[in-house]
């Protein structure tokens, strides 16, 4: 199996057990960047691109902008 090939196998398989902790229905996706090397960003997602720029631009408008571990978002 190629690498990306065995990251998509690990990522789904916790995606369905992130996705078991909510009510049925819910849509889940996996961004992981790499600001210097954009070339190597990864999105795992179940959901549209539309549907989650959408969400984003939701939560930024509700001034929840502050991600997990990084200065002033939650640990």
């Amino acid at each position: 199996m190629s690498l990306l090939a065995d990251t998509q196998f690990f990522v789904a398989s916790r995606m369905e057990q992130i996705v078991s902790c909510f009510k049925p229905g819910v849509k889940i996706t996996v961004l992981v960047r790499s600001p210097d090397h954009p070339e190597f960003d990864f999105m795992m997602t179940d959901d549209t691109e539309g549907e989650i720029i959408a969400m984003v631009k939701r939560r930024q408008a509700a001034g929840a902008d502050k991600g997990i571990g990084q200065p002033g978002g939650a640990s």
